[in-house]
């Protein structure tokens, strides 16, 4: 009975978060589950994943997590800048890295992918009363242990 009440409250909270926009488009575009086939060029096709002027994107990180487990790193003790909302992962976690190789035609992004381990640094907003995830910020590719 507790569980189901737990999970209860945990889904609504997910829900109510999940309708601010920000949330929304961050999940799209930062974290998957696990890495499909057709990796980089997939994801970023399917999710339909653009810069701002519509082309393809120079690059971009995957989260290989769930939505709980990255909102978890949204939490006081992990805030690296008291000037900013910039939070860090207190654990190394799976990531995805993407990075243009270049267009073929019809815009098509074709993209080199590296996975690893690293830490990660998102901001966090307070919406609705709960800290949130809104934007990838950064991960350090330099040191980055493949996972081979």
């Amino acid at each position: 009975m507790k569980t189901s009440i737990f999970l209860l409250v945990a889904l609504s909270v997910i829900v109510l978060c999940m309708t601010d926009g920000r949330v929304w488009k961050f999940q799209n575009q930062h974290i998957i589950s696990e890495i499909p086939r057709g990796g980089c060029d997939f994801l970023i096709a399917n999710r339909n994943i653009r810069d701002n002027n519509g082309n393809c994107k120079r690059e971009n990180t995957f989260i290989i997590s769930n939505f709980n487990q990255v909102g978890k790193v949204c939490d006081r003790r992990n805030r690296i800048n008291v000037n900013r909302n910039l939070y860090e992962s207190p654990r190394n976690m799976r990531v995805l890295y993407c990075k243009l190789l270049g267009q073929t035609i019809n815009t098509h992004c074709k993209y080199k992918q590296i996975q690893m381990r690293k830490h990660i640094v998102i901001a966090c907003d307070k919406i609705k009363g709960f800290l949130q995830p809104v934007h990838f910020q950064a991960v350090g590719l330099l040191t980055a242990s493949l996972l081979i």
